[in-house]
């Protein structure tokens, strides 16, 4: 298994039943979207996450997604139901006059729209033209069949909006994952390197700069600034919603193309999201069109996929995964050219020693078909492996689970939580249990390795049983 699987959790999967299935069906991580409910339904979930984790002995991340810069709608007491043609009106403020009065709370958004602007939600689903306008309030007419609903993003096409990246609700956000064990902060909206420094230097004030930050890259001005926003990132993700309602739709496989290409060729972790099985918000098979779309990303060599709505708000959440892991497993058996050109990208121009020395120990496993073990501490030389993209079973053991977790949504770790104190025990203990869990028989050939803080690393060829 080399590509991972992520879930958004949300009112569809809000269950322990649910969320352990899912992990028994082949999910690697999850993802808590903080712009919908609130800190309690937080923690319920963070609480079934960890009880799947450790009843099912599988390190699980959790991706904490703050909203970033975005303009959302308010609280609407219940979906209003537009037919194209249908007119609404949006306010400043926090509550709703009647209904069809619909609540927005960023003043810029009234600051910067205009008549004839076409405003998008609900990843382009829903269009509207502008048609009126006043200094609190905007009078919009429907041009597609719509639905809004609370706490949905707006979009104005060709426009950005310069707001803060952090507003005081995200500031709660960070708090609240620095406190409740959360592993992963997805940054909506990022537009530049310093976006994702920033919070990084509010981890670190809060002794947590252990966690990691996933830019999000859904804006203009994100791709503008692709080549520096990777640079500092820990993951990087295609948001394919916002970007779709900030470029043309046509231009969505290009961008993702480029996005996934630039991180394989900086080593950066990336991941691709939004609309992957979006048909399955209803139905309980995919379409064609969906699995050839997960199909070519998978091809592209991404580290992860991750369902949004499919499993957090739709009617079938265990049956989108199923049919997740169906294509990646259908996938990774017979496209094998795809996995070699990924894993050639990957290893082109090294320079640094460190990985030079990583693609040595992973061809010399490669070439003698062995399976690679590594016990890690820290998790850098695991990360180091996994972004050379192996061809092989690769299996990381390491005493912090935290660690672990981290690395589970990356191309092609399996991963062993074992307590240990020294690298030599660390091993000692991988490989047997390696060979009590049948990753390993015996009279196959292993290659163990495992690297320190300092550029030294230590290598160790041996057939299993003699």
């Amino acid at each position: 298994m080399f590509v991972k699987k992520i879930a958004s959790l949300g009112p569809s999967s809000n269950s322990y039943e649910i969320i352990r299935s899912m992990v028994e069906f082949g999910v690697d991580g999850f993802r808590i979207n903080f712009a919908h409910g609130d800190p309690n339904e937080w923690k319920m979930r963070i609480e079934y996450v960890r009880k799947a984790e450790a009843e099912l002995g599988k390190p699980l991340p959790i991706i904490g997604d703050i909203q970033g810069p975005s303009i959302r709608i308010g609280e609407v007491s219940n979906p209003i139901v537009l037919k194209k043609g249908d007119t609404v009106r949006f306010i400043l403020g926090s509550t709703p006059s009647n209904a069809n009065t619909v609540p927005i709370l960023a003043k810029k958004f009234f600051d910067i729209i205009e008549v004839g602007d076409i405003v998008i939600m609900d990843d382009g689903r829903t269009r509207l033209r502008v048609i009126d306008r006043g200094s609190n309030y905007v009078d919009v007419v429907a041009l597609t069949e719509s639905v809004i609903k609370s706490r949905k993003t707006l979009t104005i096409q060709a426009k950005e909006i310069d707001m803060p990246i952090l507003s005081d609700r995200d500031l709660m956000c960070i708090k609240f994952t620095v406190e409740n064990d959360i592993d992963y902060i997805g940054l909506s909206y990022v537009r530049k390197a310093e976006d994702i420094e920033n919070v990084r230097d509010i981890l670190k004030r809060y002794g947590r700069s252990d966690i990691g930050i996933i830019a999000k890259i859904e804006t203009k001005n994100a791709v503008k600034n692709l080549d520096d926003i990777i640079e500092v990132s820990d993951v990087v993700l295609v948001a394919r919603g916002d970007l779709g309602m900030n470029f043309g739709l046509e231009e969505i496989h290009h961008l993702q193309k480029l996005v996934v290409d630039k991180c394989l060729k900086k080593r950066i972790p990336v991941i691709v999201a939004t609309q992957l099985l979006e048909s399955m918000m209803e139905n309980t098979v995919p379409t064609r069109a969906e699995v050839v779309d997960v199909s070519i990303a998978i091809e592209m060599g991404v580290d992860a996929l991750m369902l949004t709505g499919e499993t957090s708000a739709g009617k079938h959440p265990l049956e989108a995964v199923k049919w997740l892991k169906k294509i990646v497993d259908f996938v990774e058996r017979h496209i094998h050219k795809s996995i070699n050109e990924a894993s050639s990208k990957a290893r082109e121009g090294l320079e640094d020693l460190r990985l030079r020395f990583t693609k040595g120990v992973l061809e010399l496993a490669e070439d003698i078909e062995a399976k690679l073990f590594v016990f890690s501490m820290y998790g850098n030389t695991a990360k180091r492996i996994s972004t050379l993209r192996p061809r092989i079973p690769v299996y990381v053991a390491s005493p912090d689970i935290h660690v672990l977790r981290k690395l589970s949504i990356l191309w092609g770790l399996n991963l062993l939580h074992v307590e240990a104190k020294s690298y030599e025990e660390g091993m000692q203990k991988m490989l047997k249990k390696a060979i009590e869990n049948s990753l390993v028989s015996y009279g196959e050939l292993a290659v163990l390795t495992y690297g320190l803080r300092e550029p030294k690393q230590r290598v160790e060829i041996l057939r299993i049983g003699s």
